[in-house]
Parts: structure tokens; sequence; C-alpha cells
């Protein structure tokens, strides 16, 4: 009993040398002796946070929408100024216009019922002409108005011919020239037919004259002074005329 005992607390003294060897073998600390030694040292205060630099990065998608927004603002703006041009030139047109307007329209002549004789005229130029040629059809209704304007508003008449020779002069120069040899050429046929009736008119008045003179030796008729005073109460009457 006694040897038995002996050996068991023998083998328990053996088995704590044991592990008391094992552990102490564990937690010895294996050093790498082939790496060199640190040479950078910790700082003492702390390091400055690093700067972050933040990178913009666009998608595809987000290209594509960019580009499509720029296209359309760009047009946007170039329709915004043709339309601005535009309103603008039509704006100077029309108040061009209005002063070119106001001054054929003179002060001293009314306009209203003159305007509305011209109206009547024309019309009644064109229903006169309904039945007859093309020709007769197309002259007549503007001969009429411009007949019609001539008498009841002469100074109107008067601005709107020198505004349109004015317009021709600048535009159509050649024209202008053609249109003053065709009226130097009326004005010349004009004259010469009235000389003729002149001349045709005093001629007849001798004969008349020569013949009532010599009924009047032949008959002892006063014919002359009858139609002197004919003549005369012609003359009387135009005058009553154009006094009204």
């Amino acid at each position: 009993m006694i040897a038995a005992s002996a050996r068991t607390a023998s083998a328990k003294v053996v088995a704590g040398v044991a592990v008391m060897v094992a552990g102490t073998s564990i937690a010895k600390p294996v050093y790498n002796e082939e790496a060199p030694p640190s040479s950078t040292k910790l700082p003492i205060y702390p390091l400055p946070d690093a700067k972050v630099e933040v990178v913009p990065v666009q998608t595809e998608l987000e290209r594509q929408i960019g580009s499509a927004r720029r296209a359309v603002s760009s047009v946007t703006a170039e329709t915004r100024g043709s339309v601005r041009s535009l309103v603008d030139r039509w704006i100077s047109l029309e108040r061009s216009v209005e002063g070119e307007v106001k001054s054929l329209i003179p002060d001293t002549e009314p306009l209203t019922p003159g305007l509305l004789y011209v109206g009547v005229a024309t019309l009644a130029g064109s229903i006169f002409t309904r039945y007859r040629a093309f020709p007769i059809r197309m002259l007549t209704p503007p001969l009429a108005a411009i007949i019609a304007v001539n008498t009841t508003n002469p100074q109107l008449a008067a601005n709107l011919g020198a505004y349109y020779t004015q317009t021709e002069r600048k535009y159509l120069p050649a024209l202008t020239e053609q249109r003053q040899k065709w009226q130097h050429q009326a004005k010349e046929l004009l004259n010469n037919t009235k000389d003729g009736l002149e001349k045709v008119k005093e001629n007849t008045e001798s004969s008349v004259r020569k013949g009532l003179e010599s009924v009047e030796s032949q008959t002892g008729l006063r014919v002359k002074d009858v139609v002197a005073a004919k003549d005369d109460a012609k003359a009387a009457i135009k005058d009553q005329m154009k006094a009204v």
C-alpha cells in the first residue's frame, strides 16, 4: 500500500513538472533574427487627416442627357433670336409704312367723302363694263378710280403720283425713263391734236361768218346778231355753272 502511494505521488510530480515545462516553452516569444530592426518611430502628436479629393464620374446616360440638353438650349436660343429679329423688322416696317401713309395724306383735304366717291366710281366702272371685252373690263375700274381721285382729292392724287415716281425711279429707273418718253410723246400728240382742233374750229367759225355775211348781204336778215346773242347766252350759262 505504501509503495503504491509513493509511486502515485511521484507520477503526479513528474506530470506537474512536464506541464510547467510545456507552458514555459509555449509562452516564450519567437524573434526573427534575419529581419532588420525598424528605423521609423511613431510620431508623438497625431497626424492630420489625409485630403480627400472627390472626382465626379458621369455615366453614359448622364453624358447623353447633357449633350441633348445643350443642343436643345442652343436651338432654343437661336430660335428666340430669329423670332426677336423678325419681330423687330416687322415693327420697323410697320412704323415706316405708317410714316409714309401719314406723309401722303394731306391735312387740308377731308378723306371721308372723297374716298367714298372713288369707291363708287370704281364700282360703277366695273358694273358698266361687265359685258364688254376683257381689256375694257380690266382697264375701266382703275381709270375711273384715278379720275375720281384727281377730281375729289387732287392733293392726295399729287402726293400719290410723287411717291410712285420716287419709288419707280429708285427701283426701276429704266421703266421711269421709258414712261417719261411715253408721257412726252402723249403730250406732244395731245398738243398737236389741240392745235388741229383749234385750227379746225377757227376755219369752221370763219366759214360760218362768211356764210352769215353772205346771207345777210343777200337777204338783209340780221342772222349774225342772232348767232352772237346765242353765243353770249352760252357763255353766260357757263360762267354761272363755274360760279356754282
